[in-house]
């Protein structure tokens, strides 16, 4: 029988090479932890002063002209037919409304056709991250749609070592709602393949820094299942290698 160079015919070199990988990965997010810690230090960040009142007469504003899609977190991009709903203002920002994405208590219930967030569940902790499900759910309209995409623990890992896989079938996503002008299918998504930096990044975010560090690990199954849990039918979820996840899903009344 053939052993690779790292087989179990010498289980010490198995052992001294985890436990070498595991060391870096710790220095790595010690330093990371350290680094961005005195970055924040260094700055005077201005706390976040919300006006209740001002966030529902911007969102009523909004819907009253026609438009019921909530782009959660949705940074500088103007989807089209989305508000987007975030923690600061951005100039270029079509319609916004700024508010706390982790309070949706201003957003009245079964008032939205769609919820949509990119790259923004794997910031939330566990907890976090069921109680916005929770919330989108109460906010949607009877088959209301949530589409979401995020980084995928289990597809980073597997293109770290073979050939990345990224989104494929926009069109079929599109067709059940998937946002067309949505980022899908970027190449430059490889970028960690057999990178240690890269997968690590892909993996935790910029760890110490709290507006970039990931809290949740998020998998095709765990994804699923917590969608399932929260009254959310799964329509289509991209393929368990890929590097992100896009999912489509309904509000399952």
């Amino acid at each position: 029988m053939a052993y690779g160079f790292w087989g179990s015919r010498f289980p010490i070199f198995n052992f001294i090479s985890t436990k070498t990988i595991f060391l870096i990965v710790k220095v790595r997010l010690n330093w990371l932890t350290l680094r961005n810690k005195i970055k924040a230090r260094s700055k005077i960040i201005a706390p976040l002063i919300i006006n209740d009142e001002k966030i529902c007469d911007e969102l009523d504003l909004w819907i009253s002209k026609g438009f019921n899609k909530l782009n959660i977190g949705g940074g500088v991009k103007n989807l089209q037919g989305f508000i987007n709903i975030d923690f600061v203002r951005h100039p270029l920002v079509e319609r916004e409304v700024v508010a706390n994405i982790l309070d949706l208590s201003f957003i009245p219930s079964n008032s939205i056709t769609q919820i949509h967030s990119n790259h923004v569940i794997e910031h939330l902790t566990e907890l976090e991250l069921k109680t916005q499900l929770q919330e989108c759910k109460r906010i949607l309209q009877p088959r209301g749609l949530l589409t979401i995409r995020c980084p995928n623990i289990l597809g980073v890992s597997y293109g770290f070592w073979f050939t990345p896989v990224i989104e494929d079938d926009k069109e079929a996503f599109i067709k059940l709602g998937f946002p067309a002008d949505e980022d899908f299918s970027n190449p430059e998504d490889t970028w960690a393949h057999k990178d240690l930096f890269g997968f690590l990044h892909w993996v935790y975010g910029d760890v110490g820094n709290i507006e970039n560090q990931h809290l949740n690990f998020l998998t095709p199954s765990k994804l699923y299942l917590l969608l399932e849990e929260n009254g959310f039918k799964v329509l289509r979820m991209t393929k368990p290698e890929t590097v992100n996840l896009a999912v489509v899903a309904i509000n399952n009344l």
